[in-house]
């Protein structure tokens, strides 16, 4: 019965981060630094309001664009933290940031067209574009270079079918961070090639040694970009699934098509969460900040001093991708046997696409004793893999 399945969901290999935390679920006394999610709760005082709300009776449909007062928060949010002035047309609260990608994808790509992708990517990239009978188009990105792409790559990539490119800064899995004249240049060929560019910054908050920069404010392109961001990493939120894009409002009208008919609207509860969530001060979330700076500064000087182990500093997110490649070229089986034997949950590179094989990708989120505890394993089963 399996052919009565589209080919094209059959095509979708499952995400071999789950298959991770699965192979995990055979032992105990696991430390898992597979899954990119914060190990902090969501502040009690934003689930009291939540809840109060829903006591309330804030438990109906919303609009598809969302809670009225919550895309109006929005708003403000983008001219206080951003200096980024919108009107409400130009915002949508989405099911988390994946509903904003769905979203978006499903708005901008007819079958047979093609995304431009710097890898490695977050493997939902090209799954969604296949979903939507288009075609991820790898761009290669070099250790050397911190995985920091070369936009000439992106020129040579695209062709008469590309419709547009997909960027995230600070980068899963990598960390990396695309710097300021990077942004330029890319805004430049999304220009000249006429490109619409979808870009995921849902780790706006953690980019370590400066501020987050956004393609969107380039000239001309906020005409043309579409900014995925989540609740879920800046506010400790994943549970709750609130996402929320923004960009021209000829376009998220276009979306909220697509919003309407896969989810009809974001959960009623979760986004008077995102509402409370706006209104609390940033301080509240400035200590997890600092904790998960502080812990990917303290891994990444651990592994640096391991055999075989080349790894860049710490950019943003709260991912490393060190390099295993002198140990070993085969990152799944180092994965796996690290499980078998150390008990200790990594992701292989290779599962974010081409340019990652050879590493292996650590999640930051969990506290520094466990975080060390877990370096200590990865270190000895390094040594003893090298004598």
């Amino acid at each position: 019965m399996k052919e009565k399945v589209s080919k094209n969901v059959r095509r979708i290999t499952p995400s071999r981060i789950r298959e991770m935390s699965m192979r995990a679920a055979r032992y105990r006394e696991v430390i898992s630094l597979g899954i990119g999610e914060p190990d902090f709760h969501t502040p009690p005082s934003i689930c009291r309001s939540a809840l109060a709300d829903a006591e309330a009776g804030a438990t109906h449909y919303t609009p598809t664009r969302g809670d009225n007062e919550l895309v109006a928060a929005l708003q403000e949010y983008m001219i206080r933290g951003r200096g980024i002035e919108m009107d409400q047309s130009g915002i949508i609260v989405t099911h988390g940031g994946m509903g904003g990608l769905t979203a978006s994808l499903r708005t901008l790509l007819d079958p047979g067209e093609e995304a431009i992708i710097p890898e490695p990517c977050f493997p939902t990239y090209p799954a969604q574009i296949e979903l939507a009978n288009a075609f991820p188009v790898y761009v290669p990105t070099d250790f050397d270079d911190g995985f920091v792409i070369r936009p000439d790559r992106i020129a040579a990539a695209v062709t008469s079918k590309s419709r547009l490119m997909l960027i995230n800064s600070p980068n899963n899995p990598t960390g990396a961070v695309l710097p300021g004249h990077v942004l330029d240049e890319l805004a430049r060929i999304a220009v000249e090639k006429d490109l619409i560019v979808v870009s995921d910054e849902v780790y706006d908050h953690l980019v370590y040694g400066g501020k987050h920069e956004s393609i969107y404010t380039r000239p001309g392109m906020a005409e043309r970009t579409i900014v995925v961001n989540s609740f879920s990493k800046t506010f400790a939120m994943t549970g709750w699934r609130i996402g929320f894009s923004f960009g021209p409002p000829w376009l998220i009208e276009e979306m909220m098509k697509v919003a309407m008919f896969f989810t009809s609207c974001p959960s009623s509860i979760g986004q008077r969460a995102a509402l409370a969530a706006l209104n609390t001060d940033r301080r509240v979330f400035a200590a997890m900040e600092e904790a998960f700076e502080t812990r990917c500064r303290f891994a990444w000087e651990r592994l640096r001093k391991m055999p075989g182990i080349r790894i860049n500093p710490a950019s943003g997110s709260f991912y490393l991708f060190p390099s295993i490649a002198a140990i070993t070229v085969d990152d799944t089986s180092f994965a796996m046997d690290l499980v078998d034997e150390e008990r200790v949950v990594v992701v292989p590179g290779s599962a974010f696409g081409p340019s990652g094989a050879g590493c292996i990708r650590i999640s930051c989120t969990v506290d520094t004793p466990i975080l060390s505890e877990a370096l200590d394993r990865i270190e000895n089963f390094i040594r003893r893999r090298m004598s």
